[in-house]
């Protein structure tokens, strides 16, 4: 996400590229699941496009920790965000995680 933006760009780890998600068919799946996952070069392509707040949709982060590696190496102070966390509450991590994005100058549309 771009700090006050309500566009929400998808960039594909399988070509590091942004994404027309009418092209999400079953063919980009099987590709998806056969193909190396690009998720460094493509967290560097949205670094370079000037995103600075990344969120993983997941019941337990896992990505984070490579996220935050590779803004480090590029020099950014971007931030990584989960949305669960595994034995927690969801609607207080949920909640927990919308008011650190906030914190992050994401403007929430509640």
């Amino acid at each position: 996400l771009s700090p006050r933006s309500s566009q929400v760009p998808l960039y594909s780890t399988v070509t590091g590229e942004l994404l027309d998600t009418a092209g999400m068919d079953a063919e980009y799946w099987y590709t998806n699941l056969r193909r190396t996952v690009l998720l460094e070069e493509t967290t560097r392509v949205l670094l370079d496009a000037g995103h600075s707040v990344f969120v993983e949709v997941s019941p337990h982060p896992v990505l984070a920790v490579g996220l935050e590696e590779t803004f480090e190496a590029a020099g950014s102070d971007a931030v990584a965000l989960g949305t669960l966390r595994r034995d927690e509450d969801e609607a207080r991590r949920f909640t927990t995680s919308l008011a650190e994005a906030h914190v992050h100058g994401v403007e929430l549309d509640w």
